[in-house]
């Protein structure tokens, strides 16, 4: 008993003795420039397939997402609105493949919650024809809209930024 109390002693005064900034921060930090990947989802054909579009092909020919809401950044209006985003080249990862978008589209640089892409649906990625090549299922949204939320209340950016890299994927248009 005197040696669990001697070790808690121990351990009280080596943290009592470390700066602040040596302990790590698992919340993490706001990160202006954080992106959003959007991934294929499970089962898309990566490279090369006989029927339809592979992932690489998608990101290759992408041009933009676009995406309904009934929220413009933190305005909620009672008609849909129509929001577009650009892919421009350094927003094409063909590596994984991936497409990415700024992450100022969930949280500004000021660090507020914006409601409209986490809110939005009939989310589809078209081409330089405007043709629809992909798109993101509503439930995706659905499903990392609490989780994204949650995090960001709790103020856990490396949670929030874990999911803006795997919540969202897309399916190609068949």
């Amino acid at each position: 008993m005197i040696m669990k109390k001697i070790l808690f002693l121990l351990v009280g005064l080596l943290l009592i003795s470390c700066d602040p900034k040596d302990i790590p921060d698992v919340k993490g930090k706001l990160d202006p420039n954080a992106m959003i990947t959007i991934r294929p989802a499970n089962g898309v054909q990566l490279r090369s397939s006989v029927t339809g579009l592979t992932a690489l092909q998608i990101v290759q020919n992408a041009v933009n997402i676009k995406f309904q809401s009934h929220y413009l950044d933190n305005t909620y209006y009672d008609d849909v609105k129509d929001i577009a985003r650009t892919f421009i080249e350094e927003h094409k990862d063909y590596n994984k493949p991936a497409l990415l978008m700024w992450g100022t589209d969930i949280i500004t640089q000021e660090g507020e919650y914006l409601n409209m892409f986490t809110n939005s649906f009939n989310i589809v990625i078209t081409d330089v024809n405007n043709d629809t090549i992909a798109y993101i299922p509503d439930e995706v949204i659905n499903a990392a809209r609490p989780l994204i939320e949650s995090a960001f209340a709790d103020e856990n950016y490396t949670e929030v930024y874990r999911l803006f890299n795997e919540a969202f994927t897309f399916l190609p248009i068949e």
